[in-house]
């Protein structure tokens, strides 16, 4: 797998910002080329959808959904972006411990300006392009193993049935494949 997804599906899978229109607009097919032809097709077709769309009009589409999905819904938030949400039940639990010791045995630290938690997708997503671009394949496999394969499947799944608007769903279903390749690697 290209090392540029996971850069692209951690900028994806943060919370949108108004920049992040500009590039989905322009720049955002031309980089996804890699991927396999329905994932790029879905993200065309969502983008051709809502080209009538104002930036304004498209960055809140945006945001709403991913506040919808991913942080504040009533009763409950139907797709939570952290693994020890999904492998424990509980925010900051056993998993996001070891997540961070994952982070610091690599020689990274999370900022303390980073307001968010350090087993979100967004960020295993940036720590796995980190250790791709760095070589660090050994280290990979270990998080891909013991972390990121082991609850972004049902993550993936979530999404798919919560996404009103299609832009996660298409996100979900390219990521939910990527796993199921490293995995295919992992048993060869």
């Amino acid at each position: 797998m290209e090392k540029e997804f996971y850069k692209i599906f951690s900028l994806i899978f943060h919370k949108p910002e108004r920049e992040f229109v500009g590039y989905l607009r322009n720049g955002f097919s031309k980089d996804i080329g890699f991927l396999e032809n329905g994932a790029k097709s879905g993200f065309a077709r969502f983008l051709d959808e809502n080209r009538l769309k104002s930036d304004e009009e498209f960055y809140k589409m945006l945001a709403v959904e991913y506040t919808k999905l991913f942080t504040t819904a009533i009763p409950s938030v139907p797709c939570p972006p952290y693994e020890s949400m999904y492998r424990e039940k509980e925010v900051m639990g056993n998993s996001t411990i070891s997540v961070l010791d994952c982070y610091n045995k690599a020689g990274l630290r999370v900022l303390e300006t980073f307001r968010d938690l350090p087993d979100h997708v967004a960020v295993e997503l940036e720590f796995l392009y980190y250790l791709e671009n760095q070589g660090y394949n050994e280290e990979f496999n270990a998080f891909m193993n013991e972390h990121f394969s082991r609850w972004v499947p049902q993550f993936c799944e979530d999404i798919e049935k919560n996404d009103r608007i299609g832009f996660y769903r298409h996100a979900a279903a390219a990521l939910l494949e990527f796993v199921n390749e490293e995995e295919l690697k992992k048993n060869q």
